[in-house]
């Protein structure tokens, strides 16, 4: 770098170089970036661990050097590069990735404009726009980090989706989950048909979160889903679905019926019982015939003849591994033998319970450890006495058939 410094060089030091990964965090090394940003350059990767005003100026003036990037990943960018990484983007004009922390608008307009944008990943800053932002390409994975869901709710007010893939983060919860949140959702995406994935995660759940009532989601709340008619994929795993209903689930499941993937409060252990039954996830299952993966936090126990009232027409062989999260359970070889005959190809049933967990019902960790291991008896007994079955019905048939 002293060398460049003394003779430096009229245009790139690599001409050729199509990938670069920066990984220096030298403030006197960045000024240089631009020696191995050529016209070839079609990935670049940031990963300052602070910025300065030095750093800035470098990556602000990144555009003319490679004005044909394509991939631009900037971690750990915050709000003090904001300016520099937004004029940056503004330069260049067939980026297919776009990974960064806060831009400001015009950047975002840009970014929205561009048609070869295949994956767009920020995060909002804490100047809200009264312009509407328009993001009207089909195709590309829109990934939004927001405080909380709060701030996401006030930033979807001013923004408008018309595309496939949206995923929204939140790093921490509100002391109240906003009503109106999906709402908003609803409102801001133009064709909420069109959507075929959503997930919202909240990125960390304290442990005095798990008994708070004020961010549990209600059926009533999640009600604008069911304009969402094209989803193949629902993650909202990491939020406390305690106080959906049956009725709600069979809405759900009659509304978006080519589910594949679906995952409701099994990602956290909450202490608040739910209101979901065996009847509900019956019932999903039921109008959800592609499902393949499945993670539901529901009311486990059974009377004792549902063990023989689970329809046939609810039986998902193309499920492959079934969560519970902390479901509360009471009979665990009765739940094994009703989950053995709904999921004959699943590998495993898996839980989120903690080993210490203060205040968990009593032997509630025992149980679907138990059930986890006689889930696999289970389906194999069943294999066996049906392939057994399959066996003598053909030598009958034979028999038949020779006499």
């Amino acid at each position: 770098m002293h060398i460049l410094n003394c003779f430096p060089l009229p245009g790139a030091l690599l001409p050729n170089l199509t990938q670069l990964n920066w990984l220096s965090d030298r403030e006197d090394f960045f000024p240089f970036l631009h020696c191995f940003c050529g016209p070839t350059l079609h990935t670049l990767t940031l990963s300052p661990v602070a910025w300065s005003v030095r750093k800035c100026v470098a990556v602000a003036s990144l555009a003319p050097s490679c004005p044909s990037l394509k991939n631009l990943m900037c971690l750990g960018a915050d709000d003090s590069s904001m300016q520099a990484i937004s004029e940056a983007v503004v330069g260049w004009k067939k980026l297919k990735v776009l990974e960064a922390g806060p831009v400001n608008e015009r950047a975002l307009v840009h970014a929205a404009s561009l048609q070869t944008l295949q994956s767009l990943r920020f995060s909002t800053s804490s100047e809200l726009t009264p312009h509407v932002l328009e993001f009207s390409s089909p195709h590309p994975f829109i990934e939004i980090l927001a405080p909380t869901p709060l701030s996401l709710q006030a930033f979807m007010q001013n923004v408008h989706f018309s595309i496939q893939y949206l995923f929204l983060h939140c790093p921490l919860y509100d002391d109240v989950f906003p009503h109106l949140f999906f709402t908003h959702l609803k409102i801001c995406v133009i064709h909420p048909e069109k959507l075929t994935r959503l997930s919202l995660v909240i990125g960390s759940i304290l442990t005095e979160e798990t008994s708070n009532e004020s961010i549990i989601l209600t059926s009533l709340m999640l009600h604008p889903l069911l304009s969402f008619k094209g989803l193949s994929h629902l993650d909202l795993g990491r939020l406390c679905t305690a106080h959906v209903d049956d009725t709600f689930l069979s809405k759900l499941a009659l509304a978006c019926p080519s589910l594949k993937e679906l995952r409701l409060g099994d990602e956290g252990a909450w202490h608040i019982a739910p209101l979901l039954t065996f009847d509900g996830v019956i019932s999903l299952l039921k109008h959800c015939r592609q499902l393949s993966s499945l993670g539901v936090c529901f009311n486990a126990t059974l009377e004792s003849e549902d063990v023989h009232a689970v329809p046939v027409d609810a039986i998902s062989p193309k499920i492959k591994d079934f969560h519970v999260g902390a479901s509360p359970i009471d009979e665990p070889v009765k739940v094994a033998a009703v989950l053995s005959f709904l999921f004959p190809s699943a590998t495993r049933i898996s839980h989120c319970i903690p080993c210490r967990w203060p205040g968990q019902p009593q032997g509630k960790l025992e149980k679907w450890e138990s059930v986890s291991k006689m889930f696999g008896i289970f389906v194999s007994a069943r294999k066996q006495s049906w392939e057994q079955g399959w066996a003598e019905g053909k030598a009958a048939v034979k028999k038949i058939t020779i006499a």
